[in-house]
């Protein structure tokens, strides 16, 4: 799972982690919507935020090895 996430590219792994990071809060506005469980709604959040932290995370590492050669 790590190899499929280090192999997107610099830009697209930035944006794919900041809209995961700025979806994130309107999964408590659904919850507020339909009776889900707060306990589900916050292992989700946690789930989403990880893996969102992880693309950005990729993105960041890449840019600095990236300039680092230069």
């Amino acid at each position: 799972m790590i190899d499929k996430i280090k192999a997107v590219p610099e830009r697209k792994s930035f944006f794919i982690g900041l809209t995961l990071v700025l979806v994130t809060p309107l999964l408590f506005l659904l919850a507020d919507l339909f009776p889900i469980a707060t306990w589900i709604m916050i292992s989700v959040g946690v789930f989403i935020n990880f893996f969102s932290i992880l693309f950005i995370l990729n993105a960041a590492d890449k840019r600095h090895s990236r300039l680092r050669k230069q």
